[in-house]
C-alpha cells in the first residue's frame, strides 16, 4: 500500500511496523480508557472480518478520536487514496505558545541537523507555509511527520505545538 504525502508525488509506502506503531499511540493515548482502546481494536477487527466497510470504518475511528486530532491525522495516511476523514469546519483556537519553550524547541531540530542544514530549512519553509495560508494544518502535519521520521522526539515535541481539538 502506498500513499501520496502533501500532494508532492512521493509516493511512501506503508508498513507494518507504520500500523504497530500508530496502534501503540492509540493505546497509548486510551491508557485510562481501556474501553476505548479495545473499541478502536473491535473496529479494526470488524473491518478485517468484513462486517463493516471503510466507509463505516471512518465514521467509527472519527468519533472514537474527536478529542485526539493528531490520532485523526494520522490515521488519514493507513486510508486508501482520495478518501480522508474531515475534521469539523469550525477552526481551531491557536494555542498561546510558550516562545521560550519554541525557541528550545527550534534549537534542538538545528542542533539535531546542523550537519544537514536543508532540513532545518524545510522544517521552516513548511512552517512559514503554513503561516502564510499555503498549506493546510493536515498538510503541514504530514510533512513535519515526515521529515521527522526517524526523530520520534523531534514529532512529538512538534505535537506539543498543534492546536488541541476544542470538543
Amino acid at each position: 500500500m502506498t500513499k501520496e504525502i502533501g500532494g508532492s508525488g512521493t509516493k511512501k509506502p506503508i508498513t507494518n511496523d507504520d500500523a504497530k506503531m500508530y496502534i501503540k499511540e492509540v493505546k497509548i493515548a486510551f491508557k485510562d480508557e481501556k474501553d476505548k482502546y479495545r473499541e478502536f481494536l473491535m473496529i479494526m477487527k470488524d473491518f478485517q472480518m468484513r462486517r463493516i466497510d471503510i466507509h463505516g470504518v471512518m465514521e467509527r475511528v472519527k468519533e472514537l478520536l474527536k478529542c485526539h486530532k493528531e490520532l485523526l491525522l494520522k490515521f488519514d495516511i493507513f486510508l486508501p487514496e482520495g478518501l480522508e476523514i474531515k475534521s469539523p469546519a469550525k477552526k481551531p483556537k491557536v494555542p498561546e505558545v510558550n516562545k521560550e519553550k519554541a525557541e528550545k524547541y527550534l534549537g534542538k531540530v538545528k542542533t539535531r541537523f546542523r550537519r544537514e542544514p536543508c532540513v532545518y530549512d524545510l522544517f521552516l519553509d513548511i512552517l512559514s507555509m503554513y503561516k502564510n495560508n499555503n498549506m493546510s494544518l493536515k498538510e503541514m502535519c504530514e510533512k513535519v511527520f515526515s521529515l521527522f521520521k526517524n526523530h520520534r522526539d523531534l514529532v512529538d515535541g512538534f505535537i506539543d505545538f498543534l492546536p488541541k481539538d476544542s470538543s
